[in-house]
């Protein structure tokens, strides 16, 4: 079917369809830095702009800037942005044409930036070749950016089509009386715990840590793991017994015990665990929402 032959109603669907920001702060200072060397690397081997300094110090500064500009914007979209308007950023809210949007604005930041950078900085003469040739750079960025994140979200599908399956092949072997097991490991794979899904009670995130509430024979137990709660949560999204109240905090619905405090300041009581859980404003409404439903 031809791309004019696809009614509107389709594409609109497509375009507003749910889609998932990173919002990961490390992994985007990560990418955005390691995105930002190699185009630096590319700029030193391959010199794809005619430099008029022919002083090797000079050039190797000029083009350091170049690596410079990139890791600012990227910087400044995917770290800084996301900071001042959460809410626009959300993963809920988040969808197709809004990531097309900030990559095509990432790509006009950078473009733009090269243009005059290379004009007054690197003295070269803005021809049409030498235009076309800075807007092919400045693609690159955002391309990486593209294909890295795309290759992200695809394991995280990948690893809750697998969840997913494990959770359907329990429900298919009922008979068996086996239960859920949720498996969590660190981001080295290093470390492996594995807990039985209605035994999992709370999940908080610890610094570059998270630190694992569960329920045994002897009482509540607790290990810290070097993971995000991002992965985790995602991990966790066949399971609706499990939401996020918190930045900070992962919980299974099923060990509430009361609500404590008003609803400004709203924290929840888990059985098992002496301290209180707080509850978000972002998220306090779906607690509500799940705690009115029970």
């Amino acid at each position: 079917m031809a791309l004019n032959q696809i009614p509107r109603s389709h594409m609109k669907d497509f375009l507003n369809r749910p889609y998932s920001f990173n919002d990961d702060l490390k992994y985007n200072l990560r990418l955005s830095t390691g995105i930002s060397i190699g185009m630096f690397m590319f700029y030193l081997f391959f010199q794809p702009l005619d430099l008029r300094n022919e002083d090797f110090n000079n050039r190797l500064v000029i083009i350091a800037g170049f690596g410079f500009i990139t890791f600012f914007l990227l910087g400044m979209n995917l770290i800084f942005l996301p900071l001042i308007f959460p809410k626009f950023f959300q993963t809920g809210k988040w969808n197709i044409v809004r990531d097309m949007i900030l990559n095509a604005w990432i790509w006009v930041l950078i473009s733009t930036a090269y243009t005059f950078y290379a004009r007054y900085v690197g003295l070269i003469e803005i021809t049409a070749h030498s235009m076309f040739k800075i807007l092919l750079l400045g693609l690159a960025p955002v391309a990486i950016l593209v294909v890295v994140n795309q290759n992200k979200i695809l394991k995280l599908y990948l690893q809750n089509a697998l969840e997913l399956t494990k959770k359907l092949d329990f429900e298919d072997g009922d008979k068996n009386n086996e239960k859920v097991v949720i498996t969590i490991e660190s981001d080295n794979k290093s470390e492996i715990l594995k807990v039985a899904k209605d035994h999992l009670a709370l999940i908080k995130s610890a610094n570059n840590y998270i630190e694992v509430f569960w329920k045994s024979e002897g009482g509540m137990h607790k290990k810290l793991i070097r993971n995000t709660l991002t992965n985790i949560e995602n991990q966790l999204k066949p399971f609706p017994d499990f939401i996020r109240c918190h930045r900070t905090a992962l919980i299974n619905m099923s060990f509430i015990e009361r609500k404590v405090g008003s609803a400004h300041a709203l924290q929840i009581k888990l059985k098992g665990i002496e301290e209180s859980v707080p509850v978000s404003r972002q998220y306090a409404l779906k607690v509500k929402e799940q705690l009115n439903a029970e």
